[in-house]
């Protein structure tokens, strides 16, 4: 989906794009799918060449099928020497090791970008050596927030650009119809306030101190309410929480949800919370920003980059589930005048600075400059 993304953002660019998305065979219906979602842009100047991966997914951990793995970078191989690209950027560091050779072969720039999960869901050394090597093999190593700039040039020593993911504001946009209507969908009322939490259910997600925190609000306010949505390991024991606490007629989970019921959800919520005691730059903080939704996150990782407490959002220390209800309330007793202007400045933010479509063209303006620079060297 990043790619896509990105190329969404290229096209209209004064340059030529191929994307070149890694798919295993078995979601390949889902990529179909999630492609047909492009089909309104003009794609003069972007073209798709996916490689449809024999291996199981697309960091080609089955080192143990060697034959699979022969044929998958083959098809790399094949695809970038028939393109022949004056410059790769990598969406993700981890899949990039198969382009160090090609590039030395090939003569083009490689680029990489870096995301939380490159480092977070690939630990141990041989990945440590893999990302140190895309590092020092690239032009210039993009990330998308200071805390992973920061743990990139400890584990490497190699210097990191910060350029943020961002968000569409055009798709994430503040929508007059969704409220009433998804308010009777979930069967909640006019006057219900509403408390949502999106994420994959982790531990260091911290919706069990947001759960917490309702079960005290419960106690002064009935019309509180909360929606979980999202999936992941903990829902099982987070729905036995809410039993335990009584507040399974309060608390509605909803399992994974699509990015159309995600824009609908924080545009009908009153309230965003964002509890981790970790994180880096949340896509959904700048989703739910981008649609006006008031936006109450702990000031972990680069969020506090992001968000100005009480200007355009609220920012708490995490793992203070007490706390947590007290600004849940402070929320609910500001003027609706007062919180009118917090979403309208929540949603400036997202327009001025973490537009998509800008940081991508800031991101190819950079590489283009730093490619002009390499020629006249030369």
């Amino acid at each position: 989906m990043n790619s896509l993304n990105y190329a969404r953002a290229f096209a209209g660019i004064d340059h030529q794009f191929i994307v070149v998305t890694l798919v295993p065979k078995l979601k390949k219906k889902h990529y179909e799918k999630l492609f047909a979602q492009f089909d309104e842009i003009d794609w003069r100047n972007v073209a798709f060449s996916p490689i449809f991966l024999e291996s199981a997914n697309e960091s080609f951990r089955s080192f143990s099928n060697s034959r699979d793995l022969f044929r998958d970078f083959a098809a790399i191989v094949r695809t970038v020497t028939e393109h022949r690209p004056d410059a790769v950027i990598a969406m993700y560091a981890i899949h990039a090791y198969p382009l160090i050779l090609l590039k030395k072969l090939l003569g083009f720039g490689l680029f990489a970008i870096v995301s939380g999960g490159d480092l977070e869901l690939h630990k141990g050394v041989i990945w440590t050596i893999i990302r140190k090597a895309v590092y020092s093999n690239s032009r210039i190593v993009f990330t998308v927030g200071h805390r992973l700039k920061a743990q990139i040039e400890k584990e490497s020593g190699c210097r990191a650009f910060v350029i943020p993911t961002g968000t569409d504001p055009d798709y994430y946009r503040p929508t007059n119809d969704s409220d009433a209507r998804l308010r009777k969908e979930y069967r909640f009322s006019a006057d219900d306030f509403v408390v949502l939490s999106l994420s994959f259910l982790i531990e260091r997600k911290c919706v069990d101190d947001v759960i917490r925190a309702i079960a005290q609000l419960k106690n002064k306010y009935a019309n509180v309410k909360m929606i979980v949505a999202g999936d992941g390991p903990d829902r099982c024991k987070l729905m036995h929480m809410c039993n335990e606490l009584r507040l399974s007629e309060s608390i509605l989970f909803t399992g994974s949800v699509t990015n159309a019921t995600k824009r609908d959800l924080m545009n009908m919520a009153d309230v965003y919370v964002i509890a981790s005691y970790q994180e880096g730059m949340p896509f959904s903080l700048m989703e739910a920003m981008s649609c006006g939704c008031i936006c109450l996150s702990s000031n972990v990782g680069d969020i506090p980059h992001l968000i100005k407490d009480a200007v355009n959002g609220f920012l708490i220390a995490p793992r203070d589930p007490q706390l947590l209800a007290s600004k849940i309330e402070d929320i609910m007793n500001r003027s609706e005048l007062e919180l009118s202007m917090i979403r309208n400045r929540a949603r400036q933010t997202i327009l001025h600075r973490y537009d998509f479509r800008k940081l991508a063209r800031e991101m190819v303006e950079i590489i283009r400059s730093n490619m002009y620079s390499e020629r006249i060297a030369r």
